[in-house]
């Protein structure tokens, strides 16, 4: 009785665990467009050295890429096309240092559904704002103490910070 429960069990847990697997693919995309996808029951062994990934597969054949020409290498597979934004848009501050008022540049950033936050460097959230359209926003800083901060600039798509020092 005791083998027949035995072996009940390990049927039931062969059963439930095969169910949960599924033939996973590795994606690579190439900046030119050309999007390779692997089988990982395919793949041997993959290789990350001198800025190129080497993926090794099972049938002894062998591609290397070069990581600067990848749009990327993901288990997820993109469809349709990938919109990359090339933004000039750098996070500016000033005065840094700053006393009592910090000034933030937001020329070209993209301002809908956006935040402006100062937190310390152990992570704590300070002060925050949302922003809906401005050039320039001002930070009143006075109340902290003299140290290190990270402003961070965030919106739906990116996040983009710069360290201030307050006096």
């Amino acid at each position: 009785m005791k083998n027949k429960q035995l072996i009940l069990s390990v049927v039931l847990l062969l059963g439930i665990g095969l169910t949960g697997l599924q033939a996973q693919t590795m994606y690579i995309m190439e900046n030119g467009g050309e999007q390779t996808s692997y089988t990982l029951n395919d793949i041997r062994k993959l290789t990350f050295e001198d800025a190129s990934v080497t993926i090794s597969k099972t049938v002894g054949l062998s591609t290397t890429y070069e990581v600067a020409n990848l749009r990327y290498f993901s288990f997820d597979n993109y469809t349709g096309v990938l919109e990359t934004e090339q933004t000039a848009f750098e996070l500016k501050s000033f005065p840094n240092p700053v006393n009592d008022i910090l000034n933030i540049d937001l020329s070209g950033a993209k301002n809908s559904n956006s935040t402006i936050s100062i937190f310390s460097l152990e992570g704590k959230l300070l002060q925050t704002k949302q922003i809906t359209e401005a050039e320039i926003i001002s930070f009143d800083v006075s109340s902290l103490p003299a140290g290190m901060y990270i402003c961070r600039y965030s919106n739906e798509t990116e996040v983009k910070t710069v360290k201030i020092i307050k006096q």
